[in-house]
């Protein structure tokens, strides 16, 4: 009877021990039958066939063994295809600072994209901003790694899914790019070496990456272009397989990025042959290769050389089978075979040719097509619902920031018989990088005003100032126009040319002209609304000091004029905040809230320290009262949580949401630590004269840092700060004990 109960008590043990480790990220849900038939699939092909299932962004069914196509595509803030719903930019959502939001909006491009016939997503870009000056700024969520974090599971948990609905018909695989610390560049510049510490390194540029494994147990990763301390991040076994295999616990696809396996060798070269290359990769875990409007048989490092390779004994057969054996498990998890089309509509077409077309065949396309994709037979229906449009414009009004406001805002829609709407992207798309080319509509900022006011008011409009090409007369325009109106709302920011992937800038200010158009229709005495749309910090130090009020909505969405309409006439209360530092000018570049403590007071000729807006920042059209801040527990152990705690009271006369944000410091430490750090957040919705108690948890995760390749806490002091930004906050103590 014992025996009996040991064997039982050990099966059940490893039954758990077996259930664990298919619950960490990566983990690709399949029975022990569709294991095998990926092992079935992989002894039946032939070298050549195996080399095309890592062609990734390219034909890569067979048709002969019946195996599906996987299309992957781009699905930043919706997916890059004609007719989608276009959501608020990256940087733009996370201002939302909703997690639940943002998860239901990935959801729903998740959905778009399978109906398209797309399946795995290029997304989300999980760096931490530094750099203003980076053109790929845009892309990312902010400047905080815990932000980013809980901002990147979220899009990853509604593209892939939960529980039971992991990878299933309305799911996509998502990646998480790009490994590691791309957005902290030498000089600004996309793809430049990157050279910091470790410490640094696990702290502030891994998190967000851990977190997207540990957390929200995503599919798959891509490395970055540049090279990290001297290492190609394609090669980089460290990276890839020290830290996020073996210590985080990913067992994911690794995708590269555009050209970058070429690039090892060609740009930085750090190796000497293909064979190298193709090896050196592999053992890092990168899996499939992404090379645009190539052909397969002549540029591809997965192509003819490694097949090559594979021949001469300079890649182990091992490495190219378990690549493909991570494509195949993906195929099966996500039930490709069982879509209308599985082999691709184009692979369909090609192979009426000839024998081997779905191998060797030279397809263009470009990345802002679903040209490869077959969409489904409801894929029409499922674009055109109602409820993304509606989820669009939600997400677009809680992303709008307020940032300044002299009692001009709100208006009332019969206040003004002429309203000026001025500026280069006052009346045109401006959706930012990674967008679909054919949106299925977009409201711009006039268009909103003129739906906003009906007959109440004339809306008078002038371009102002081309943002590539300005031309002064265009200024003196505006100018008369402004002169007839009663109030000016001013659209400046960037276009799809002065921010996006390999546009970098030495500069932060309004590109062109916008910032003499600003001031020539300040100079005209009436009042000015400032609306941003941009996809990088911009240094409007002297709109601040002037300009009466300010919007920003980095790039709003489809719902762009709508949502920025409904906050100027006061039909809805803005509540985003910046999840970046607004320098002053370029000179403070890399400009950030969670620095160091410098060893010297800094003295600086002719200004002051301090930047435009700080991180977390954003006002209302209502007032929030913090009470008391207080903690559960003054003292913890490294086992405890305790919360800060403190009532949040909407004293003002209009229902707002209020964003309430923790801090903690450690006072006393044997390396030394940052200011302060966010380590909680919680999004509120108040009615006037209603109070709300927050409580956020502090754990030793909280508390933690890296030193000597570990993560430790220390005994010690700790300064806990609550409040409305990174510089407005209540203190208290807390002594955590071992």
């Amino acid at each position: 009877m014992r025996l009996i109960q040991f064997i039982l008590f050990f099966f059940t043990g490893l039954q758990l021990l077996n259930a664990r480790a298919q619950e960490k990220s990566g983990y690709i849900p399949l029975t022990q039958q569709e294991r095998q038939k990926v092992e079935q699939l992989l002894s039946k092909m032939t070298l050549e066939e195996k080399a095309h299932q890592l062609a990734s962004f390219y034909p890569n069914a067979n048709k002969r063994l019946n195996i599906p196509h996987m299309q992957a595509g781009e699905c930043l803030h919706g997916v890059v295809a004609a007719g989608t719903t276009s959501f608020p930019q990256a940087i733009s959502i996370a201002s939302s600072w909703d997690p639940s939001l943002v998860e239901r909006v990935s959801t729903v491009i998740a959905k778009e994209a399978r109906a398209l016939g797309i399946h795995h997503c290029y997304t989300p870009m999980l760096g931490v901003l530094r750099d203003a000056r980076w053109g790929r700024f845009e892309e990312g969520y902010g400047e905080d790694a815990y932000l980013v974090s809980k901002i990147g599971v979220a899009f990853i948990n509604g593209l892939q899914g939960r529980g039971k609905d992991r990878f299933g018909k309305d799911r996509v695989v998502a990646t998480a790019k790009h490994f590691v610390a791309d957005s902290e560049p030498l000089l600004g510049a996309n793809g430049a070496a990157v050279e910091i510490s470790l410490r640094s390194l696990h702290e502030v540029h891994l998190p967000p990456f851990r977190a997207a494994v540990e957390e929200a147990q995503v599919g798959s990763v891509m490395p970055a272009h540049h090279t990290l301390n001297g290492v190609p991040c394609h090669i980089n076994t460290y990276t890839l397989n020290d830290v996020f295999r073996k210590e985080y616990g990913f067992n994911g696809l690794g995708v590269s990025d555009n050209n970058d396996l070429r690039w090892v060798q060609d740009r930085l070269f750090a190796t000497e042959t293909r064979e190298e290359t193709i090896r050196k990769a592999l053992e890092a875990g990168v899996h499939t290769e992404l090379a645009f409007k190539q052909t397969w048989a002549d540029k591809r490092m997965y192509g003819p050389p490694l097949v090559a390779g594979v021949k001469s004994g300079k890649v182990p057969l091992k490495l190219l089978d378990d690549a493909v054996r991570k494509v195949l498990e993906f195929k099966i998890a996500l039930h490709l075979d069982e879509e209308e089309n599985p082999l691709g509509k184009e692979m369909t077409e090609l192979q009426k040719g000839t024998k081997d077309a779905d191998v060797n065949a030279d397809v263009f396309f470009s990345q802002i097509d679903g040209s490869l994709s077959s969409p489904r037979a409801n894929y029409k229906t499922v674009l055109n619902n109602p409820a993304h449009d509606a989820l669009a414009l939600e997400a677009a009004r809680k992303s709008l920031i307020l940032l300044k406001n002299n009692n001009l805002l709100p208006f009332k829609k019969d206040q003004f018989k002429k309203i000026a709407v001025i500026g280069p992207n006052a009346d045109t798309i401006r959706l930012g990088t990674y967008s679909t080319q054919q949106p299925k509509h977009f409201i711009t900022v006039k268009q909103g005003i003129e739906t906003a006011v009906g007959k109440n008011a004339t809306v008078l409009y002038a371009k102002g100032t081309d943002i590539q090409h300005p031309d002064d007369a265009q200024i003196t325009e505006a100018v008369a126009i402004a002169k007839q109106a009663d109030v000016c709302v001013l659209v400046l920011g960037d276009d799809d040319k002065t921010v996006m992937e390999n546009v970098d800038r030495d500069d932060i200010t309004l590109p062109g002209h916008q910032d003499k158009l600003m001031q020539a229709i300040m100079a005209t005495g009436k009042p000015v609304v400032l609306v941003l749309l941009h996809g990088r910090p911009a240094a409007i130090q002297w709109a601040k000091d002037h300009v009466p009020a300010i919007l920003d909505g980095w790039f709003l969405g489809q719902e762009t004029g709508t949502a920025i309409a409904e906050a100027l006439f006061g039909d809805i209360n803005p509540s985003g905040k910046l999840t970046v530092t607004f320098p002053r000018n370029v000179g403070q570049v890399p400009a950030f809230y969670n620095t160091l403590i410098p060893g010297r007071p800094r003295m600086m000729w002719g200004t002051t320290e301090g930047a435009t807006y700080p991180f977390g920042y954003g006002i209302s059209y209502t007032q929030f009262r913090y009470g008391n801040l207080k903690l559960s527990k003054s003292t913890m152990n490294d086992k405890e949580t305790i919360f800060a705690e403190v009532e949040i009271t909407n004293a003002g006369k209009m229902a707002g949401d209020e964003i309430v944000q923790l801090y903690l410091r450690d006072d006393v430490s044997s390396l030394a630590r940052p200011i302060k750090e966010l380590k909680g957040f919680k999004r509120i919705s108040l009615r006037p004269g209603e109070t709300q108690k927050v409580s956020l948890p502090i754990s030793s995760r909280s508390l933690e840092f890296w030193k000597d390749g570990k993560w430790i806490t220390e005994a010690g002091s700790f300064s806990v700060m609550m409040g409305p930004n990174s510089e407005e906050l209540q203190t208290v103590k807390l002594q955590l004990t071992k």
